[in-house]
């Protein structure tokens, strides 16, 4: 069996602002989104979108299952497939709306979270010299 990586800090950190902005656009706190187990439906459509944005960020879905507080991989590979699912109906009505804002808001927080890094890495560069 192979032994689960832990996270990193960046990875744990894209999946905060994932959340977020699923809480944002679905309008549920996110630690609903966290922790709420099965049954509330928009919560649950939440939770996906945030698996959805990881893994359009890139994210393998052994990662998304680990900081998301999953067993295994199955569910967000799940839940990104129902996303995909809703986007391709692409009703005007329901989530898909919904995911869409939680793709602004997520593509804002990371462009932000980079603008950040990149000025942290600016200053440790000046006080280097």
């Amino acid at each position: 069996m192979r032994q689960k990586k832990e996270p990193s800090e960046e990875e744990k950190l894209k999946a905060k602002m994932a959340v977020v902005a699923a809480s944002f656009a679905y309008g549920v706190k996110d630690h609903h989104i966290m922790r709420v187990p099965r049954g509330e439906e928009r919560v649950a459509v939440a939770r996906q979108t945030a698996y959805w944005l990881l893994r359009k960020s890139g994210m393998k879905y052994e990662t998304i299952a680990s900081v998301m507080g999953k067993k295994d991989h199955a569910t967000p590979i799940h839940g990104y497939n129902h996303i995909e699912n809703i986007l391709q109906i692409n009703l005007d009505s329901g989530y898909a709306g919904c995911v869409r804002n939680a793709a602004k808001h997520y593509r804002s927080f990371y462009k932000r979270y980079e603008e950040l890094n990149r000025e942290r890495k600016v200053k440790e560069l000046e006080n280097a010299f």
